[in-house]
């Protein structure tokens, strides 16, 4: 949704507030629907996903506590929530992560709390926490812990009652992290930069449980109550200049920490009229007004009121009504495969070949030099494949500051097609208004754009992410990534569900695509198009129209889809014999049990090309974790070039660890001359059965 259909929804929802009043008990009636829509087997899931999620889970038996509503019952709820964190319950879709989101557990903790139960099953873990400094998957260049994930020690310990043994360390970085106007934030307060009401309102919430809430009170209060905005809404810090935007979860933040502080908003009646302008038909809250409702936004409203003392108002004060929901016209757009991040090192053409087999229209190469791209692309048009490579890069070794929050890695991952000539500045530290003048401008500007790969830092990602859709930034959310989900156990990521695009993301590992093929069958991105190019995909992207999709072992084949803007799930789900790239029998690899390929001298970017006559490379399918082979699914039984037995040579290679990473057959081609050449490969399976695998070559010397 654009930022102009953003204004025309608000000032729908403005009139409908000035002309019609709900009636008596409506209010909670209609959310309490909102809710029972939200249930799926095993808890409350989101409304376009089929299974039940922790997040939204917890956003709705927080919503049932306060309104008064919780079931008689809670027995089964209670074993629910039990059991769906994302990573280590029932769906372990999410996979893992090198940081423990320990929020998660606070969410389940919390739901349990509400429901009665003691939740005492969680205190040995709680009580083994420490800090996470220094933490590699946090990606902060020094070390920084995640405040938040922090401030979850004492917030669990005092939920499952275990005693804060250890105050005077804690109270000794938490005053590390404040400002002297009373705010906290990520970094060290020597470092500079301001604070964050998120990060505030962890940090307030943990002193008031450590007995220590009076230092710098009325400064706090004062930071706060500035953080008001013009609509009543409260932002990320008084007059930020990156990311500033109202957002309910601001609000929470702001109204929660106020009462901890015996305070309230500055202008609490104009906070009230704020909360109620994001109510939307269905009985859920937006995260802004104009946006479809949300699980956890409409938790955030609910807490925040009756905290205010404000619940009232759902029945009595006004009511907003969100526009339709009107899908944008799809007639004449067709579903188009790019993968973001594939391999761009290694054989060309066997790059080309898994485009080919497995219907790939656009070939983002991660990190590829330009000879490799243009090389892959000659080979594809040579072959008539239909595939288009581009750039889709990971800046190693770039670090970008925001002040107050460090220096953090994984934020940056352009991409740009194949004819740009954008230079590569990867080995630098910048903050992020030099990394927008200096590098994001002259991306875009080029018709370039940039993937937020992964950041565990909540507040961090808010402020960046509300920077893209206003402002410069970026294009597009990953999600689906190797084994994980990020959006699983990363959830406040839905929040942006309508306002940016989500995708799934390759991150390519090892030196051959041929390894990576099982990753390449396992998920992609969709989009919507008129052709597959690279400019009409980079069009989709700005109209989200975009879908991330994964169908492996992961998902348990089935199909999950992930974003895309009003309309466009159901369209793709419509065409999906046209974009399946999946086999019935999911043990049957659509790329082929080996690849044939011939090298001639001009072949330098292939492993280990002749340098002079022919030759003949047969890769087989492996087993392995991604790029690091296990053991061989089939073997080379036989040989034979035109019609004649050869003896081919075996070759493998190991990494620094002693793992196998590349394994493959070879001969020299007998009398290279013009003609046509005839290879076939007799290979032998696990259970003895032969398999053949064919190729014919042209000769053209």
């Amino acid at each position: 949704m654009s930022h102009q259909q953003r204004i025309l929804l608000s000032l729908y929802s403005l009139l409908f507030c000035l002309t019609a009043p709900l009636a008596h008990g409506q209010g909670k009636t209609k959310t309490l629907t909102y809710v029972a829509e939200l249930a799926k087997k095993g808890g409350y899931g989101w409304k376009d996903q089929p299974d039940a999620h922790l997040t939204p889970t917890f956003a709705a038996i927080g919503i049932l506590h306060h309104l008064g509503q919780l079931p008689a019952d809670k027995k089964n709820l209670i074993e629910q929530v039990r059991q769906l964190h994302p990573q280590h319950g029932i769906n372990q879709e999410a996979g893992p992560s090198g940081t423990e989101m320990r929020n998660l557990d606070y969410q389940q903790i919390q739901s349990l709390r509400w429901l009665g139960d003691s939740a005492q099953a969680y205190s040995t873990k709680v009580k083994d926490w420490t800090s996470q400094a220094g933490k590699h998957a946090n990606f902060e260049q020094h070390g920084y812990p995640v405040f938040m994930q922090e401030m979850m020690i004492p917030v669990c310990r005092n939920l499952l009652g275990i005693s804060q043994n250890d105050t005077q360390e804690w109270l000794g970085y938490i005053a590390s992290r404040r400002r002297s106007n009373g705010s906290y934030n990520n970094a060290p307060a020597h470092n500079g930069g301001d604070g964050n009401i998120l990060n505030t309102y962890w940090g307030v919430y943990a002193l008031s449980l450590l007995g220590s809430l009076n230092t710098l009170k009325e400064e706090t209060i004062r930071w706060i109550q500035a953080c008001q905005m013009s609509n009543g809404g409260f932002t990320h810090q008084p007059k930020p200049t990156l990311g500033a935007s109202d957002d309910v979860a601001y609000t929470w933040a702001a109204i929660k920490s106020l009462k901890l502080l015996a305070a309230r908003p500055a202008q609490t009646k104009a906070c009230i009229q704020y909360l109620l302008s994001l109510r939307n038909a269905d009985g859920g809250f937006g995260k802004q007004p104009g946006l479809p409702s949300s699980p956890m936004a409409t938790f955030y409203a609910i807490e925040a009121l009756q905290t205010l003392h404000a619940l009232s108002y759902l029945d009595s004060a006004i009511a907003t009504k969100e526009a339709p929901a009107m899908p944008d016209d799809f007639t004449g757009l067709k579903v188009f495969t790019v993968q973001f991040q594939a391999p761009g090192t290694g054989s060309p053409a066997e790059a080309a070949a898994l485009a080919d087999s497995l219907h790939i229209h656009l070939w983002g190469a991660k990190n590829a030099h330009p000879s490799w791209l243009a090389e892959a692309q000659r080979i594809a048009d040579e072959r008539k494949v239909p595939v288009t490579f581009f750039h889709a890069n990971e800046d190693y070794g770039r670090y970008i500051t925001i002040e107050g929050m460090g220096s953090f890695s994984h934020i940056s991952d352009p991409i740009f097609a194949a004819s740009n000539g954008l230079a590569d500045t990867t080995k630098n530290s910048l903050s992020w208004h030099d990394f927008q003048h200096t590098f994001l401008q002259p991306l875009l500007a080029e018709n370039g754009g940039n993937l937020l790969q992964i950041t565990n830092n909540e507040p961090l990602a808010r402020i960046l992410l509300d920077e893209s859709v206003k402002h410069s930034g970026y294009g597009a959310i990953s999600t689906i990534h190797f084994a994980q989900n990020f959006l699983f156990f990363l959830p406040h990521l839905y929040q942006y569900r309508h306002q940016l695009p989500f995708v799934a993301l390759q991150d390519a590992h090892g030196s051959e695509a041929w390894w990576w093929a099982g990753e390449l069958t396992g998920y992609r991105t969709l989009f919507l198009a008129k052709a597959p190019t690279y400019q009409e995909m980079m069009r989709a992207m700005r109209h989200n129209w975009m879908v991330a999709v994964r169908h492996d072992q992961v998902s348990g084949y089935q199909t999950r889809m992930l974003g895309g803007a009003t309309g466009v799930q159901p369209y793709v789900r419509s065409q999906q014999a046209q974009w399946a790239w999946w086999h019935q029998q999911s043990d049957v690899p659509p790329y082929g049990w080996a690849v044939i390929t011939v090298l001639t001298p001009r072949d330098t970017l292939e492993a280990d090309c002749p340098k002079e006559g022919a030759m003949v490379r047969i890769r087989c399918r492996w087993q392995g974790n991604r790029h690091i082979l296990e053991k061989p699914i089939v073997s080379l039984e036989l040989l034979s070039i035109n019609h004649k037995v050869v003896q081919p040579a075996y070759v493998t290679k190991q990494n620094k660890a002693g793992q196998t990473v590349d394994s493959y057959y070879w001969c020299m081609l007998p009398n290279a001359k013009d003609g046509n050449y005839l290879i076939e490969a007799t290979l032998r399976n696990q259970d003895a059965q032969l398999i053949k695998v064919k190729k014919t070559w042209i000769s053209k010397q």
